[in-house]
């Protein structure tokens, strides 16, 4: 079944997800429609190489058909399926639950990987010996292996995909239970085997701390991680690199930072990581399906508010892609999270009002001859709806006034499924609703990334400038007509599918004021030919980061405040931010009981 732009429904999304346990062994066709999302997602920017998982045989709680973005899809297409999954049969019990490193994002040639910190011996014997018993002994495993010949097949998986940095988030060294030590870690490693490798130990709370979220009236400046619990034993280590030396931090107070702070400093690593190091990186904690998604997920939004990654993808694609595949597919349990109330997943997309700052943007990380893809500066990021109601992050209560402004829309008829829902219907949804998206196609049918930084030159065929991934030379996206007179003309740098390129004599004056459709950008000037950057061109770059990153966060929030008005989510603690949110969720279910007792319809 292949997806189609009808079915993101962000509400019915998060609804479904947080009533099931996500297994590859799970037959729900709402999983193969999320997946059939995911890949037509991808396929807007990248080629991909396609893993099969059917069964489980790479492990149980990854993507049934992993999705690796090789190229961009301008780009000749890279073939590694067949060598890649060799290196991952041969490596995969190496890591707990056999969470062995998948490359899950792609940026200029390097990957972005997660995966479960280390098994022991222990775990992989275990496993080793089920397999066995079981008859799923693959043809990979021709002799029992041992810890020694797995930690140098997960080595060989990691060197093969380019991978320089390991960022470990537990804050033990090995994780015990009952005086057993149960995972170990590559900086637990006695043979030392990942010293070739920059080893980053950064210690990061685990889902059970994240019951602190709504008891602290969901205000994570407030939420301080114990340090000096009997079972933290890691340290906070970094490498002696120029990466970790520049940034402006004291690394030493770590365990005085509340929440913010610290998530907000290990983003600044991953991202001038990611823009300045040498190979890619691979992001673990000890299961990876808590705290692992939480940074994957941030980082690839971030990436995605700067123009650098998934370029097509409009807010509301964007979203849906990170909760689909980061989260749920790669086997976070959200429905046991939730009856828990280990609020990792809310924290996420909660932590949106300080990603928009400019020290998460990669930008800061790249020379002049780096190019990136602008999309147009109106909610809904590059060719989605606009959104006239798009609120602002102007303080933590923006969190608090967006949930309950949506709570309050769902006392009116909303839609999900397709049809009319009222906020009271308990159970899952058959299907999502339906959403139209434009999708034209230049006359051209011209497929290059445009960036805002390539050189680009007016003729009577129109504006040329630099893919910004292969470099060749191509039309530059527009949705305006220039005019002889000097008039201006719309320049939006959306993605190329849904622009077409200047007539034939257009735009042949020099001059011209080349300004994007939204009033709060500042224009871009063409003079002589060039396209030219004004000089607050960061007060530019900054508007439209944080413009992206409110739609996606309005459009979470209007998911939340459906889970809320059904009860999903039901905060429980005394303060007045759930006092309001439970009011406005009690109204909800009254509105629209009496909407459905008037309506001569019963209540499911």
């Amino acid at each position: 079944m292949e997806g189609s732009d009808e079915e993101l429904n962000i509400p019915w999304l998060v609804d479904q997800y947080s009533q099931i346990q996500y297994h590859t062994t799970l037959v729900d066709p709402m999983i193969d429609r999320v997946e059939a999302q995911c890949k037509r997602l991808f396929l807007k920017d990248y080629n991909v190489e396609m893993l099969s998982n059917q069964g489980g045989e790479l492990c149980g709680h990854y993507p049934r058909h992993l999705i690796i973005p090789t190229t961009y899809k301008e780009c000749a297409p890279v073939e590694m399926a067949q060598e890649v999954n060799g290196l991952i049969h041969k490596a995969r019990l190496a890591r707990c639950r056999s969470r062995f490193p998948a490359p899950v994002m792609v940026y200029r040639d390097k990957f972005v990987c997660r995966s479960a910190t280390l098994a022991t011996t222990a775990e992989i014997l275990g496993r080793s010996g089920m397999e066995w018993l079981q008859g799923t002994w693959d043809e990979y495993s021709s002799e029992w292996e041992t810890c020694d010949k797995l930690r140098e097949a997960d080595k060989d998986l990691l060197n093969y995909l380019k991978v320089k940095h390991i960022f470990d988030m537990m804050v033990e060294n090995k994780k015990v239970k009952f005086g057993l030590s149960i995972t170990s870690s590559e900086k637990a490693d006695k043979e030392k085997r990942y010293c070739d490798f920059d080893l980053y130990s950064v210690p990061y709370p685990g889902t059970e701390f994240f019951t602190e979220f709504r008891t602290k009236q969901m205000c994570a400046e407030n939420m301080h991680f114990d340090w000096d619990q009997a079972f933290v034993n890691a340290e906070l280590k970094l490498p002696n690199s120029p990466i970790v030396n520049d940034i402006s931090l004291d690394w030493l107070d770590y365990k005085k930072w509340n929440l913010i702070e610290l998530t907000s400093s290990y983003m600044m690593l991953l991202v001038k990581c990611l823009g300045e190091g040498e190979g890619g990186l691979l992001l673990h904690c000890i299961s990876g399906w808590d705290r692992t998604p939480l940074f994957t997920s941030l980082l690839r939004l971030s990436l995605w508010a700067d123009g650098a990654t998934h370029q097509n993808l409009d807010a509301k694609e964007i979203l849906y892609l990170t909760i689909a595949y980061d989260w749920m597919l790669f086997g976070h349990q959200l429905e046991d999270r939730l009856s828990k109330q280990e609020d990792v997943f809310l924290f996420c997309f909660y932590f949106l009002q300080y990603l928009k700052e400019d020290k998460f943007s990669i930008r800061q990380y790249q020379d002049s001859t780096t190019q990136f893809r602008e999309e147009e500066a109106v909610p809904g990021g590059g060719g989605g709806e606009s959104n006239t109601n798009m609120m602002r992050f102007n303080s933590v209560d923006s969190f608090t006034d967006t949930v309950c402004s949506n709570i309050t829309s769902y006392t009116n008829t909303s839609t999900v499924n397709g049809s009319e829902n009222n906020g009271t219907t308990k159970g899952r949804s058959s299907s999502p609703a339906t959403l139209m998206l434009e999708t034209d196609k230049c006359q051209n049918g011209a497929h290059c990334v445009r960036s805002r930084q390539s050189t680009g030159s007016v003729s009577s065929n129109g504006v040329n400038g630099n893919c910004g991934s292969c470099g060749n030379s191509v039309p530059i996206a527009t949705n305006g007509e220039a005019s002889s007179n000097g008039s201006s003309y719309d320049n939006t740098f959306l993605p190329h599918e849904t622009q077409h390129a200047p007539e034939q004599g257009e735009g042949t004056d020099s001059g011209q004021n080349y300004r994007g459709s939204n009033s709060s950008i500042d224009s871009w000037l063409m003079v002589s030919g060039s396209l030219q950057k004004e000089n607050h061109l960061d007060k530019i770059m900054e508007s439209k980061r944080l413009q992206k990153l409110d739609s996606v966060y309005q459009y979470f929030g209007e998911a939340f405040a459906y889970l809320v008005s059904k009860g999903t989510i039901t905060p429980t603690c005394t303060s007045s931010w759930s006092t309001v949110i439970g009011q406005l969720a009690d109204s909800v279910s009254k509105v629209a009981m009496n909407s459905f007792n008037s309506s001569g319809r019963s209540v499911t």
